[in-house]
């Protein structure tokens, strides 16, 4: 019987090219997926218009704010060692999230989007509670939401001199207040630095609801979204 030699050597040849192939299947892994917000830079805040860390991406770094014009943002990536507050309305204002440091978030449920129009990012979980920062000193500052939030109106009124007087419509919200003046604030139910208020619950009338120098204050029950005018004093026995 005649062996052919050249088949066994190709028919080894081939063996061995197969066993190669199957080797590189077993050992050599599948296209990974791309592991969502793996893009965004270590000590950034990532925000995204598309969900699940897609879209187009700008990058803040800590420290950074927007109290408007926030843009469209539906997810996020926080890469700072801050906490990032979201806020559903402008100036601090609306629902609110946090956002840990080193994790993501996410604002499109069911397909419901949940609407960001501002954001900050701070030290403290409790500073995103708060909006009371953006008052500047020897103001006095009013807000549309508890706890310095929302819409913030501003008075220059230096801690010196005449008692400075302001009076005001309507618009002007205050359902907080800080008073970041040297004086004792002194505000009123009527543009006119007068009128009173009555307490129903207790039938207390008072002539003047007072904030003290350097003290900040979420407005109660009957002051609230009432403030018509104020005045800075040197004591509290100065107001009307």
């Amino acid at each position: 019987m005649i062996i052919n030699r050249t088949h066994i050597r190709r028919g080894w040849l081939l063996a061995a090219v197969l066993a190669l192939f199957s080797a590189a299947f077993v050992v050599l892994p599948a296209n990974a997926e791309t592991v969502p917000f793996a893009d965004c830079p270590a000590g950034q805040f990532c925000l995204y218009d598309g969900s699940g860390g897609t879209g187009t991406r700008v990058d803040v770094a800590e420290g950074a704010k927007a109290e408007r014009d926030a843009g469209t943002i539906l997810s996020v990536q926080n890469n700072t060692r801050m906490w990032a507050c979201v806020y559903s309305r402008t100036e601090y204002g609306g629902g609110l999230q946090t956002v840990k440091p080193g994790n993501p978030d996410e604002y499109v449920t069911n397909g419901v989007r949940w609407t960001v129009a501002s954001y900050k990012l701070v030290p403290t979980r409790a500073l995103c509670f708060t909006g009371y920062e953006r008052c500047s000193d020897s103001q006095v500052c009013t807000f549309a939401e508890r706890n310095g939030r929302g819409a913030m109106t501003a008075f220059d009124d230096p801690p010196t001199g005449p008692t400075p007087h302001h009076s005001y419509g309507p618009e002007v919200p205050s359902a907080s207040v800080f008073n970041r003046t040297g004086k004792h604030l002194c505000f009123y139910p009527n543009a006119t630095y007068d009128g009173s208020w009555t307490d129903e619950n207790t039938k207390t009338t008072y002539g003047a609801y007072v904030v003290l120098r350097g003290q900040s204050v979420t407005v109660p029950n009957p002051f609230a979204g009432t403030f018509r005018s104020h005045e800075l004093v040197n004591g509290t026995s100065e107001c009307q």
